[in-house]
């Protein structure tokens, strides 16, 4: 057997790594052509079935495909809370993010929220129990240090508007949730 100097081995190892890559870009190439005509050939027929007017099931989105129907998901009824016996009268201040010096938390770990998030003597309220002053519902997220016996503060959205409720006497209810059947 004839020996080739090595830089003739190297050039012909590369000549044949040369040769198989081409030929593999080649039918690569010819594959995408014929893809390429497939889908023309689709493209002509979505075209051709348009222009007559016909339109594919609507349980289908293609040639055999079914189309999947999305599952609906129910959003859960908000729950209706009606009016029930009344707790007695309450003296009632508000509060607001500035008046406690930033957005913190209340004693329950919640975010407080306008028209939602009432302070109460935990001892007569306790934590997560929901009652009506006026037409709106409350949850008791809350409590302070002057906040002792039927002594109420309601989370309001801005200073203005706890200032202008001040102190006020309120009567507040107790809460039934009505469930719908």
């Amino acid at each position: 057997m004839k020996s080739f100097p090595r830089q003739k081995r190297i050039t012909g190892v590369l000549t044949i790594l040369c040769v198989l890559l081409l030929s593999m870009t080649s039918m690569a190439a010819t594959e995408n052509s014929q893809a390429g005509s497939v889908q023309s050939a689709s493209l002509e027929t979505a075209e051709t079935i348009k222009e007559n007017n016909t339109e594919t099931p609507s349980e289908e989105i293609g040639p055999g495909i079914k189309k999947k129907e999305e599952p609906v998901q129910e959003t859960p009824a908000a729950p209706v809370y009606e009016k029930g016996e009344s707790l007695g009268n309450f003296s009632a201040t508000a509060y607001c993010p500035s008046c406690t010096g930033s957005q913190s938390l209340t004693y329950s770990g919640t975010v407080p929220q306008a028209g939602h998030t009432l302070s109460a003597d935990l001892t007569l309220l306790p934590l997560g129990t929901k009652v009506m002053i006026g037409e709106t519902v409350y949850t008791v997220e809350d409590t302070g240090s002057s906040i002792r016996g039927k002594k109420v503060d309601i989370f309001l959205g801005s200073r203005q508007e706890a200032l202008q409720f001040g102190r006020q006497t309120i009567e507040i209810f107790a809460v039934k949730e009505i469930t719908k059947s």
